[in-house]
């Protein structure tokens, strides 16, 4: 079952991260950047690990620190 697991989590993580892909190259291609489909890999890269961070922080420290504690202006600092 550990295995399956896994799988899962894996697959919901590449799933999520294309749907960040999607958005952020749809939101440059409005913005009329030169070239989304690079930065957007980047940028979802990015938000991923910084996901993935958050999370980590959230289970080790008990599930005390709420994921979304400063979100806003984590986001500002990360993402101008």
């Amino acid at each position: 079952e550990n295995e399956r697991l896994v799988a899962r989590m894996n697959q919901f993580f590449e799933r999520f991260e294309s749907l960040l892909r999607q958005c952020l190259r749809a939101a440059a291609e409005q913005a009329g950047h030169g070239a989304p489909t690079a930065a957007s890999q980047l940028s979802a890269s990015v938000l991923m690990s910084f996901a993935v961070g958050r999370m980590h922080r959230y289970a080790r420290t008990g599930f005390r620190r709420m994921p979304t504690e400063h979100l806003a202006s984590a986001l500002e600092a990360l993402v101008p």
